[in-house]
């Protein structure tokens, strides 16, 4: 038995692959994400920041946390979270002008509209949905002009509608709980998202130690900067019940990431708008002490903390990629392994890691793969057999006649397995590509 975690965005990836093949996948991966990056632009300027510091401190983020940036559920349920954000920064400023019923209504519909889809495109936003309540209960207690029983029964009708759309969610509270309990199971010291920052340094993999701390330093400089703003100006700045919430949320989904590395990426995204407002009010510190005079006011760090000094950085720096993300697209939409997957012998048993399984699976159905990317599908014992077989430590199973593989793994190193079948004369390659190579027996 096995449940699919994103049901609604299947839906999506389906009609995307059968309307326009890879290109397809590459357009909903493209819309999906740019709704992302618009809904934090939005509330980056809804917060108070200026374009230049959004710029700049959206860059480190959004690259510490591009392992979640794809064509995945978990996109759109992160894009779900920032726009929940951002309506109740909207109706806390106007609740108080609204009819009772009417300000309450609306509240619960939105709650349960959001959380019926929101669950639907993943599991995960189960999770989502209890959080989105305690940010809005933060966002009505800092609105303005709220009585304590207005602000009680926002809190109350956005919690019934957050709790209904996860009854009707496809598989209900009770089974969705147990599934998330049985894909951290199966995944847990295997698949790395599952994986805490101290684990994968075990294994030799010590990428995630900068990306963590960065990570930890801004959402916290950025969460204490909010609560700052909220000892000093209250309920009178409407930015507040923005800022405060994301950073309520954002900060602790940061720090569990050291954890299991999933919720790094969703506490980095989260943090967005708020480090945006925060780097804009550092940068105006900044120019008020060096208009004071002092350090500060260095010819050299005042051209350094300029506009014009970064616009002129980041222009260069996008003269300088344009050709590599020109010659990126010119190779198309279509993966390296997919390209290769179109080499198989016809009706081949492959052995691959999950990523070129995927494509596979979609251009050669004659094809059987040993492991995809639905881990829980599997079951631990059967990820256990595929580390072991990539280390090289257990052979290719005997019904494998067809190999594809990376030529390295994501820290540079020569995959195991590799080499073995390299130097096995029982393997041939017959094409290699992009980092990707193919073997097959004679």
């Amino acid at each position: 038995m096995w449940y699919p975690n994103s049901p609604a965005w299947n839906v999506v990836l389906g009609l995307g692959w059968q309307s326009l093949g890879f290109w397809g996948l590459f357009l909903v991966a493209f819309l999906s994400m740019s709704a992302l990056f618009g809904v934090a632009l939005l509330g980056a300027r809804l917060a108070g920041a200026r374009a230049l510091p959004t710029l700049l401190v959206f860059i480190p983020i959004l690259l510490g946390a591009s392992a979640s940036l794809s064509a995945r559920a978990t996109v759109v349920v992160q894009a779900f979270v920032l726009a929940a954000a951002i309506f109740a920064w909207w109706w806390g400023g106007i609740a108080n002008r609204l009819n009772s019923v009417a300000a309450i209504a609306v509240v619960g519909a939105v709650g349960f509209g959001v959380s019926f889809a929101g669950n639907w495109v993943h599991l995960s936003f189960m999770l989502m949905a209890a959080a989105i309540a305690v940010m809005w209960a933060v966002a009505w207690w800092l609105s303005p002009g709220l009585n304590a029983l207005r602000r009680i029964a926002l809190t109350l009708a956005g919690t019934t509608g957050l709790f209904l759309g996860c009854i009707l969610s496809p598989y209900g509270v009770e089974l969705t709980l147990e599934r998330s309990r049985v894909v951290s199971e199966i995944c847990q010291g295997i698949i790395i998202e599952w994986t805490s920052v101290f684990r994968a340094a075990e294994f030799g993999d010590f990428r995630w130690i900068p990306v963590a701390v960065v990570a930890a330093c801004i959402a916290l400089g950025s969460g204490m900067w909010a609560f700052r703003s909220l000892r000093r100006h209250g309920r009178s700045d409407a930015r507040i019940r923005l800022l405060v919430p994301l950073a309520i949320f954002a900060v602790p989904m940061t720090l569990i990431g050291f954890g299991a590395l999933r919720f790094l990426g969703i506490g980095m995204l989260a943090i967005l708008p708020v480090a945006a407002a925060a780097t804009t009010a550092l940068v105006d510190v900044v120019h008020e002490r060096q208009g004071a005079g002092g350090i500060l006011a260095r010819p050299k760090l005042v051209e350094y903390a300029s506009g014009r000094f970064w616009v002129t950085v980041m222009t260069g720096i996008a003269i300088v990629l344009a050709p590599l993300a020109a010659f990126g697209a010119s190779k198309g939409s279509k993966t390296p392994e997919a390209v290769l997957g179109e080499l198989l012998p016809r009706d081949c048993s492959l052995f691959s890691d999950a990523g070129a399984a995927g494509p596979v699976i979609l251009t050669r159905p004659d094809v059987k793969v040993w492991i995809d990317g639905r881990a829980d599908f599997y079951g631990r014992q059967h990820l256990i057999e595929s580390v072991r077989i990539f280390s090289a430590i257990d052979p290719v199973p005997e019904e494998a006649d067809c190999v594809l593989l990376p030529l390295w793994d994501g820290l540079g190193h020569v995959i195991p397995l590799a080499l073995s079948l390299d130097r096995d004369p029982v393997w041939d390659r017959i094409a290699t590509l992009d980092g990707y190579a193919l073997w097959v027996r004679p």
